[in-house]
């Protein structure tokens, strides 16, 4: 079994872009001195901020989360746990994200799903579960070799997308 996190330096920028967002939203909303007058602006910094505040905590979600990938499946999370066994993968999605126009820099971002169990044993389960993972994972290209292998084993079809993007990471399919 390998444990995969986040490195601190990938995630640094998110944190710094969600700090000074909720900085500098909350500066305005209390120092300000609004005297009932235009509400509407008020309730869009309170908004603004509140954008900001969820931004920071998803960073920090995903900064905590520890990623478990073994033969049997992967188990990702840090406030929830959840898991996908390689057997039952039911959906993989590969996207990439350009940063630049000529589409040489971005990031790419693997989604994993597996379709709710129909046994009477396991309807506890009550959705599908999902699991995204970004391409600043170390280990991201191995994992999803081994999801493109699980999918191949369980006879799911990708879109032209998918395969296009794990034929660029260098994952036969």
């Amino acid at each position: 079994m390998t444990e995969l996190r986040y490195p601190l330096s990938a995630l640094a920028w998110d944190y710094a872009r969600g700090v000074a967002g909720t900085a500098i939203f909350l500066v305005i909303l209390v120092t300000n001195e609004w005297h009932n007058q235009l509400t509407w602006l008020v309730w869009l910094f309170v908004g603004l901020t509140i954008l900001f505040v969820t931004y920071t905590m998803m960073t920090l979600a995903k900064n905590l989360a520890r990623f478990r990938v073994s033969e049997e499946g992967i188990e990702c999370g840090a406030f929830r746990k959840r898991t996908i066994r390689w057997g039952e993968l039911s959906e993989l999605v590969l996207r990439f994200y350009p940063t630049s126009r000529n589409r040489k820099k971005g990031w790419m971002t693997l989604t994993l799903k597996a379709a709710p169990l129909t046994s009477a044993a396991e309807r506890t389960r009550a959705g599908a579960t999902k699991i995204e993972i970004d391409s600043t994972l170390p280990g991201f290209s191995e994992i999803a070799s081994r999801a493109a292998y699980a999918a191949k084993e369980n006879k799911l079809t990708v879109d032209r997308v998918t395969a296009d993007n794990l034929a660029a990471l260098g994952v036969a399919r």
